[in-house]
């Protein structure tokens, strides 16, 4: 005889329960982890070349905070650059941010893990893009870019490494001019006397420098000195400041000076005649002219003018 299992309704509910539970935490999960399914969001769409890596539930962040997850992901292969169409969802409480100038590219979770989609807000008070629209994508680089880099950065330090291990050498050998800087006496030598030369000349630089201050200081109490004799009416130079007498005879002395150039221009007096009379001129002219025939003669013909006997 066959028994009969029962199943109460309390029981059914609960499985029941446990069932919708249980599917809503799988939906959950691929939902994306950062934000609730019961929030409410804006989907948009991108495309990529290559999305490197990147799967569906991966989040979406904008300023490092995940605000939403990828749902599709698919081939369209649309032109070289868009070849790969991801769409998205973002809560829709910062759909403001996504304006007509905002961008999207692709991130790495550290340096090879998961990937993920980072929104870059637009300017504020350009429009807001409306649910659906396309958000331009940018080049963030990617793996394999950052590793050809980085062998172009070691091609380049091993080439600078090459370069410096034989510039040392050629140091080391004494070639070229810092060569022979590092490794000839004769260089040292010359500059260690050329240092003591220039030590002698600043020394004696120094030494003159003193003798020069001290006679500028000899010469300002000097200047003082006679300043101060001056002042006092002391010497010629303070009377020729203070005496009005001095200056009266001088004064005088130019008015009787004036008084004979006046007379001697007048023609008056021998200077006058000396200076403005012609005839005095050439009479004085032509006895000069025979004391100097005389002289001649004389030195010519001694005897005629000059009688010697001794007895």
């Amino acid at each position: 005889m066959k028994r009969t299992t029962k199943i109460k309704w309390g029981e059914l509910k609960v499985g029941i329960l446990l069932a919708i539970a249980v599917v809503v935490l799988i939906w959950a999960s691929f939902s994306g982890g950062g934000t609730s399914i019961f929030d409410r969001k804006t989907g948009y769409v991108s495309y990529f070349k290559n999305v490197n890596g990147l799967v569906v539930g991966s989040p979406v962040w904008v300023a490092g905070i995940e605000v939403g997850n990828v749902y599709s992901i698919k081939f369209v292969n649309l032109d070289e650059e868009r070849q790969v169409e991801i769409k998205f969802r973002v809560l829709t409480s910062v759909t403001n941010m996504v304006t007509t100038d905002a961008t999207i590219k692709l991130g790495t979770i550290g340096f090879i893990g998961d990937k993920y989609v980072e929104l870059v807000p637009g300017s504020y008070g350009n429009p807001v893009l409306p649910e659906g629209s396309t958000i331009t994508v940018v080049s963030a680089g990617d793996l394999a870019s950052v590793f050809a880099e980085g062998e172009e950065v070691m091609a380049t330090t091993k080439d600078l490494t090459t370069s410096l291990s034989m510039l040392t050498e050629r140091v080391s050998r004494g070639e070229g001019s810092v060569g022979k800087m590092f490794t000839e006496e004769t260089l040292y030598d010359e500059m260690t006397g050329l240092v003591a030369s220039l030590t002698v000349l600043i020394n004696d630089m120094q030494k003159s420098q003193k003798r020069i201050v001290s006679s500028l200081e000899s010469l300002t109490g000097n200047v003082d000195e006679i300043a101060e004799k001056a002042n006092k009416n002391e010497g010629t130079i303070g009377k020729l400041l203070s005496d009005p007498g001095l200056y009266d005879n001088i004064h005088a002395s130019s008015g009787r000076i004036d008084s004979i150039l006046a007379k001697i221009n007048a023609g008056r007096g021998t200077a006058g005649a000396m200076v403005n009379d012609d005839e005095l001129y050439e009479e004085v002219k032509n006895l000069i002219v025979r004391i100097e025939n005389l002289v001649t003669d004389i030195e010519e013909n001694p005897r005629k003018y000059f009688k010697f006997s001794v007895f």
